[in-house]
């Protein structure tokens, strides 16, 4: 089939569709090819990681035949040639072996990569041994490592132990010298002051004589003192008997009787009687007598009446106070019991 042949026939209907059919099988081997080493690739075929250059090369070789064949397709008129085939300047381009040459091509690649896998597997065999021992090493390193510090730790206890135990030993050196220092001190101060004992002997010596005089002294003054208190308190015995007989005697004759009835009237006369008083009142108070007749305190010791009854006969006391002084002084009492109505003996 000559070339002007091609140039001046028409191209039968249907050629240009079965290269552009050609083309289209070519691209989708190339995009299963590109697929296969993509992570959303065909599972199928293996990656290609490392062999990009080497595909691409063999892509770029099958799309620039694929882009000839279709730039020549439009002034080529072949023959009609055999159903599958298609004949460019006497070349027949079979598409069957176009796929077995893309197939060929591909199973070289797959080759070529499961190769490098097989490599890549080693190698990383290689590095996980590699890691292993680095670890091992590594825990060996760690363990040394502790063992070091371990013994570090040991020397410098042991180190501070024996910088302590010298200081120790310093110190104790140095107490010892300073306690015989003070021991030859405390001789010397002991040598002076038996010197100061004799002399203060001497003096003390003096002074107990002086003291044993004066002691004498004291006792006869104390001797005298003792012998006045024992006249005087004679004297108050007898002088608070005759006190007492005469008070006797005043209280026989009534004085007394006589003393607590004027009280009696002077408290009656101040007391304002409550219309509500039972006609049987009866009361006893003690009262605490200050110098000059004051009352300085009111207890009942008996009482029959009504809180109004007690209230109006405190006020009655109160009133009353100062109380009438009594006709001798004997018959003055820190504590004056008075009693109403007064009993049969006056009290």
């Amino acid at each position: 089939m000559s070339r002007s042949a091609g140039m001046n026939g028409p191209v039968k209907p249907g050629k240009p569709a079965r290269l552009n059919a050609l083309f289209g099988r070519a691209l989708r081997s190339l995009r299963q090819a590109a697929g296969s080493r993509s992570p959303g690739g065909n599972p199928n075929n293996p990656p290609l990681p490392l062999l990009k250059p080497w595909s691409y090369s063999i892509s770029g070789h099958v799309l620039a035949a694929a882009l000839m064949l279709i730039g020549f397709a439009g002034r080529i008129q072949p023959e009609v040639p055999a159903f599958g085939t298609v004949a460019i300047d006497g070349v027949v381009l079979d598409d069957e072996a176009v796929r077995e040459e893309i197939q060929r091509l591909d199973d070289m690649e797959r080759a070529a990569v499961i190769e490098r896998e097989q490599e890549m597997e080693r190698l990383r065999r290689e590095i996980d041994e590699q890691e292993a021992r680095s670890r091992r090493q590594q825990q060996e390193l760690s363990s040394l490592s502790s063992q070091a510090e371990e013994a570090r730790r040991a020397l410098s206890e042991q180190q501070t132990q024996a910088t302590r135990q010298l200081g120790e030993m310093q110190q104790r050196q140095q107490q010892e010298r300073e306690r015989l220092e003070r021991i030859e001190r405390e001789r010397e101060t002991e040598e002076a002051r038996a010197a100061a004992a004799e002399a203060e002997r001497r003096k003390a010596e003096e002074e107990a004589r002086q003291l044993a005089e004066r002691a004498e002294e004291a006792q006869r003054q104390l001797d005298e003192a003792a012998r006045r208190r024992r006249e005087a308190e004679v004297a108050e015995q007898v002088r608070r008997e005759m006190e007492a007989e005469r008070r006797r005697g005043m209280i026989e004759s009534g004085l007394l009787d006589e003393y607590r009835a004027r009280i009696r009237q002077r408290i009656e006369s101040n007391w304002t009687r409550p219309a509500s008083t039972r006609e049987d009142l009866m009361w006893v108070v003690l009262l605490d007598m200050l110098p000059g007749n004051e009352i300085a305190d009111i207890r009942f010791e008996q009482f029959n009446g009504t809180e109004t009854d007690r209230r109006s006969i405190e006020a009655a006391i109160r009133r009353s106070s100062p109380l009438p002084a009594p006709p001798e002084p004997e018959l003055f009492e820190r504590q004056l019991r008075l009693r109403y109505p007064p009993s049969e003996s006056g009290g």
